[in-house]
């Protein structure tokens, strides 16, 4: 049995209150900051052993690398003067902005690398004779390259590709050139040997553009000349060859103010004539409206009222009409004279009407043809007029153009002439910068001397890189220890990897002194003041606290993942702590496999028992041969402690457990005793299941050196399937750890105790 009771770890029972009958949600994976301290704490001397080693290393590395490896670099400067395209006949005093001659400088930089400068530099004899080369390449006597050439050449520029470099530092006004190689006089020897090639070639370069714009503008210098010869017989033309050659085209103000006038008086007459016309078409369509009109105006009723016709029938009209009004009066309308009258009458008014007609008719038509006249003579001045207007205006216009083509080659001919004396300015420019010699805008500060320092391996390089990989190097062991080991190791565990309370921790042996001697089953009892007690009773204490309020978990299965984990010696220390409340507590041992009770409460004559009867136990009473409870029921030895042992091992424990005889013998002990505590077998086997669901609370043991987090969630998602009422779970064997809260805590506790035991004596 002692070899199945594991010997509980570190820690003291949870403090906080558990959330009874609901699962608690787990904590974020994401490390605190103290248990990262704690990490730390814990592996320290690996950290500082793997830091010792990575300077040990980094020192080893500098003196070795310096026999078989050594590097020297040598440097050259050159000076780049600003990108300005001043006048070299004249002092530049202005400056570029700082990004642009920044940009220019390190343009210039990388053309130092150019491959064309590599391998004008490795077809050098000096080059070619130095053991840099001959690393490549195979040279005779003479220089000349023995087999594989092209090879040579790919791997010696690769090399030049590697370690040499050009950089543009942004606060100078130069370019460095360095290279890097085994000997320091050849990499001085290299580095000046590139510089001159790079200076030479970027004055043939500048040389090359300048001469280029000299041809160009010479070029358009010629074609200056030519069109400004062109503009000059194009003025000469016109100055001898026009009908307008008696004029001063350049100066012509005399003749433009006599066009001016006459054009004025020319457009003012027609302007006059044009009036004219324009109130005779108003007349002659009043007139037309008139002889289309049936209505008289007052002209033609004044020639009526003259023309002696009209009046003549007037007058005898006026004449007849008393005469018509007399017969009527006497004969009536239908007599013969009457209506001859009024034929008479009749005949007179329409020979009024038609005199009158023809007298307007002879009125209006003499009128319109008057006005037509009057109009045919006005367009026949106004076509003359506009006739004199437009050769006015042709004159005008053709002096206007010719002086306008005249003035036009003036302004073209300024135009060359000052185009073809920039022109020759500019040339003048270029001569010059041909003989400047800095028209590359590079200068040389110094060529490389050779350095006396190696530039590799450097101990301030080797030795900080050596112990920051090391220490690198032991952070990352001793995290990947903690975070790939899956056990459930503190509390801290359980809270963030399981939904189910943590009820009470129980602190390994090892870090009990008080426990040394002590079966571990019956701590409680044995050392009442040693911290593993003290968990116990805070377990007690949670346990009773757990559920909503009210709640009676008189029956407690105590069961664990697996076999040793501390079940049975939680079962009988949680006994023992609420036995010393005055409650009675019946101990059942239903681990039909494995039991454990018999051993750590042998039957003897002084607690009842009879050694030489058969033993009684749980598979008897299940399996019917024994007819009441009291038959497996044993006094203890311990006040207020019963104890059912398991009985033998039947070969059917699961369908015994779940037998109805097994549910009676649970309902009656509850009524006499206050908690029947069931030491349970572990999960592993589906007895614990059958168990469970006849509990009215289950207690979870994981023990903190083998439980892993997957097999502690797996069987409490099996307790959940099955409905069982998990209260919450306990962690036995938690060790303390350097930088935890439970070393801190110990030391408070026995500090504690020890007070307290001085008053008690």
């Amino acid at each position: 049995m002692n070899q199945n009771i594991q010997r509980a770890a570190t820690t003291p029972a949870a403090v906080s209150l558990p959330r009874p009958m609901t699962a608690p949600m787990p904590a974020a994976d994401a490390m605190t900051p103290k248990e990262i301290v704690g990490i730390l704490r814990r592996h320290i001397w690996m950290i500082v052993l793997f830091t010792i080693g990575g300077a040990i290393v980094g020192t080893g590395a500098h003196f070795l690398l310096q026999r078989v490896y050594p590097r020297y670099t040598a440097r050259a400067q050159i000076e780049v003067m600003p990108p300005v395209e001043g006048d070299p006949m004249t002092f530049n005093i202005s400056q570029p902005q700082k990004d642009t001659y920044y940009q220019f400088r390190f343009t210039k930089a990388a053309l130092v690398k150019q491959q064309t400068l590599l391998n004008e530099l490795i077809q050098d004899e000096e080059i070619r004779s130095t053991n840099w080369f001959k690393k490549f390449a195979d040279v005779d006597a003479d220089g000349n390259i023995v087999g594989g050439r092209d090879k040579a050449f790919k791997k010696a520029i690769e090399d030049l590709e590697d370690y040499l470099s050009s950089t543009a530092p942004r606060d100078f006004v130069f370019i460095e050139v360095g290279m890097t190689c085994g000997s320091a006089r050849e990499s001085a020897k290299i580095v000046n040997k590139m510089v001159d090639k790079f200076m030479a070639s970027q004055r043939d370069l500048a040389l090359q553009s300048i001469r280029a714009q000299l041809a160009e503008r010479t070029k358009q210098r010629e074609e200056i000349i030519r069109r400004r010869d062109t503009i000059e017989a194009s003025l000469t033309n016109i100055r001898s060859g026009t009908r307008f050659a008696r004029l001063n085209l350049s100066d012509s103000n005399t003749f433009r103010d006599y066009m001016d006038q006459k054009i004025a008086n020319i457009e003012d007459s027609y302007s006059s004539l044009d009036s004219a016309r324009a109130n005779l078409e108003i007349q002659i369509a009043t007139l037309k409206r008139r002889a289309e009109s049936t209505l008289f105006d007052e002209v033609i009723q004044d020639q009526i009222e003259q023309d002696i016709i009209a009046r003549q029938i007037r007058a005898n009209i006026a004449a007849t009409q008393p005469i018509l009004a007399e017969r009527l009066t006497r004969f009536g309308e239908e007599h013969r004279s009457v209506k001859d009258i009024r034929e008479s009458l009749k005949q007179m008014n329409d020979d009024l009407i038609q005199r009158q007609k023809e007298i307007g008719d002879i009125v209006r038509k003499s009128q319109y043809q008057s006005a037509e006249d009057q109009m045919a003579a006005l367009a026949q001045q106004l076509d003359t007029i506009t006739e004199q207007l437009k050769a006015a205006q042709a004159e005008y216009k053709d002096v206007d153009i010719i002086r306008a083509e005249y003035n036009k080659l003036e302004v073209q001919r300024q135009e060359e002439i000052d185009m073809l004396n920039a022109m020759n300015s500019y040339i003048e420019k270029l001569y010059a910068q041909i003989q400047d010699p800095l028209i590359s805008k590079l200068r040389v500060i110094g060529l490389a001397p050779e350095p006396l320092r190696m530039s590799f391996p450097k101990i301030e390089l080797l030795l900080p890189a050596g112990i920051i990989l090391g220490l690198l190097a032991g952070l990352g062991l001793a995290f990947a220890v903690e975070l790939l080991n899956d056990l459930l190791r503190t509390p801290s565990d359980v809270m963030r990897h399981l939904r189910t309370p943590l009820l009470g921790t129980i602190c390994h042996s090892d870090d009990d002194k008080d426990v040394e001697k002590v079966e571990l089953a019956h701590v409680v009892r044995q050392a009442p003041y040693s911290i593993m007690s003290e968990n116990y009773r805070q377990l007690r204490t949670n346990l009773k606290l757990a559920g909503p309020a009210g709640s009676d978990h008189k029956v407690l299965l105590v069961t664990s993942p697996a076999a040793g984990d501390g079940k049975t010696s939680v079962a009988v220390n949680l006994a023992s702590t609420m036995l010393y409340e005055n409650k009675r507590i019946l101990l059942v041992d239903t681990n039909l496999r494995r039991p454990s009770t018999a051993h750590l409460f042998p039957r003897t004559e002084t607690n009842g028992a009879v050694s030489e009867h058969p033993d009684f136990g749980l598979s008897n009473y299940l399996m019917g041969q024994c007819p009441e409870e009291k038959d497996i029921i044993r006094f203890s030895g311990i006040e207020g402690l019963d104890i059912i042992d398991s009985g033998p091992l039947p070969a059917n424990p699961a369908e015994l457990l779940d037998s109805p005889r097994m549910h009676q013998l649970l309902e009656r002990c509850k009524q006499v005793y206050d908690y029947v505590i069931l030491d349970g077998p572990a999960l592993l086997v589906t007895d614990a299941k059958v168990l469970a669901t006849n509990a009215d609370g289950t207690l979870v043991v994981f023990s903190a050196a083998e439980t892993h987090r997957g097999t502690a969630q797996r069987i409490l998602r099996e307790l959940q399937s099955v409905h069982a009422n998990t209260l919450g779970t306990v962690l036995m064997g938690v060790k303390t750890r350097k930088g935890g809260y439970f070393r801190e805590f110990y030391r408070s506790y026995q500090d504690y105790q020890r007070v307290q035991l001085k008053q008690a004596y």
